[in-house]
């Protein structure tokens, strides 16, 4: 493969990482590290030739398989050697990471929480691939994660404090939360999966200009949550003239959000959906459900981009202490569903977890179907109306930025700014610090170079 320059990749109009950091990458000598790094077990990247071709013809893109990245263990465990290695990359001009496989395959961090469940010893683990944007603190140096290293601390991640413990900053670990890096992952089971979402994504792009509905966003606002009309309102305005808006709102104003309505949509064609009410593990509550979406839209010509502020649609993990889980040591913790109490901190989660969890509505989307959707962004466990925010700021990235994982960035940065996060302290209510982690639970399912329709190029 024949690289392009960093200088040739900047006159080009990349701009490099670095968001949040007074901190200058360095230039390494040639070759030059890729912009697109593309991480997984070798089965799975044998899977994807013609994806990676593609990819090559847009810019420096290089597959590096997590078995290689790993002979040289760097971390504490194999997350953190990834994330330094994805640091180093970074510092040499990577920009876009993509991660293949599910967290059976490709190891997952969990952060922590101070929820208030005494039989879980007040705490409570959620996957985050932010861990993996998040590289470097503001004077660009690594950020592990685990500023907090005293007794049990030093094995969880991501700390977010204020629902228990009032004293403490929220922050716990002074993670630096904005990534510098734009991150995406296929939760991909097997290495069939992997190969259909790369087919998926290749076609997508390939027929980005002609695929059917692909100026059309449909804003779904489902009763029974928090009142979002307002909200999707202006989000839809953000997205400017160069979309067709189409609105399904409950209240009477417009056809209704129910599932008749989202089916025909995505049958005739659409480029974005976004939908804000509550959501399940396998539906959105009142507009679609996982038995309807494979039965009932056959969209593989036509693929959206989905977005949901709903609870647990992009569940992928299971959510220990309360489910069963693999700890670090690799014991099974059969959890407090299941009746276990703990009388210490909870041993945190192992990085893989080898239950298969791969049927959240959101993963399923992505790889379990040839339609279906060829990107999902939302929640893997509870989200709270301020989740909102999240979605706002990806659609007005979707409007301004050329790829996907940039919209992402974008969606984390305005999360930042509008909740004031540098700002919250603990108060008697719960909320304040369920606000600061709520940018932590939402995943993007999707390869983060993705042409976005209607986005500046």
């Amino acid at each position: 493969m024949r690289w392009l320059s960093l200088g040739a990749a900047l006159l080009l109009g990349w701009s490099m990482p670095g968001a949040g950091a007074n901190f200058e990458p360095r230039i390494a000598d040639e070759p030059q590290a890729p912009l697109l790094a593309v991480i997984g077990p070798k089965e799975f990247l044998a899977e994807l030739d013609d994806y990676l071709a593609h990819k090559a013809k847009q810019f420096p893109t290089r597959a590096v398989a997590l078995e290689e990245i790993l002979t040289t263990p760097t971390g504490c465990d194999d997350a953190e050697t990834l994330k330094r290695w994805l640091y180093d990359q970074w510092r040499q001009g990577l920009r876009y990471a993509l991660l293949v496989g599910d967290a059976s395959v490709l190891p997952v961090r969990y952060m922590v929480l101070d929820r208030v469940t005494p039989e879980a010893f007040d705490y409570a683990f959620y996957p985050s691939d932010l861990y993996y944007g998040d590289v470097a603190r503001a004077d660009g140096s690594f950020d592990d994660w685990n500023a907090q290293k005293d007794g049990h601390h030093a094995g969880y991640f991501g700390e977010v404090r204020g629902e228990k413990n009032k004293s403490d900053p929220i922050n716990f670990d002074n993670i630096s939360y904005v990534p510098e890096l734009a991150v995406g992952r296929w939760p991909a089971a097997t290495p069939a999966e992997a190969r259909r979402i790369a087919a998926k994504t290749v076609a997508y792009e390939q027929g980005l200009d002609a695929k059917p509905g692909r100026d059309r966003a449909a804003f779904f606002a489902v009763d029974g949550w928090v009142d979002s009309r307002g909200l999707l309102d202006r989000a839809s305005e953000r997205l400017g003239a160069a979309w067709s808006i189409e609105k399904r709102y409950y209240g009477g104003q417009t056809p209704p959000p129910n599932e008749a309505e989202l089916y025909r949509l995505l049958n005739e064609g659409l480029g974005l959906v976004v939908h804000a009410g509550h959501g399940e593990t396998d539906r959105w509550d009142k507009a679609a459900t996982l038995a309807g979406l494979r039965n009932k839209v056959r969209n593989e010509d036509r693929l959206p981009l989905m977005l949901s502020a709903g609870c647990s649609t992009a569940y992928f993990a299971p959510l220990g202490p309360y489910e069963s889980y693999r700890d670090r040591t690799g014991e099974t913790q059969k959890g407090t569903n299941a009746g276990q109490v703990f009388t210490t901190p909870p041993p945190p989660p192992h990085v893989y977890q080898t239950q298969r969890h791969h049927a959240g509505l959101g993963p399923w989307l992505v790889c379990g179907s040839p339609g279906g959707a060829v990107a999902y962004f939302g929640c893997n466990t509870g989200s709270q109306p301020c989740g909102l925010t999240l979605v706002e700021g990806f659609v007005g990235g979707l409007a301004r930025q050329p790829r996907l994982g940039d919209a992402w960035i974008e969606a984390v940065q305005h999360y930042w700014e509008r909740e004031r996060l540098a700002e919250l302290k603990p108060t008697a209510s719960w909320y304040p610090a369920s606000i600061f982690f709520q940018g932590m639970k939402f995943m993007l399912y999707g390869d983060p170079t993705l042409l976005v329709p209607g986005g500046k190029r």
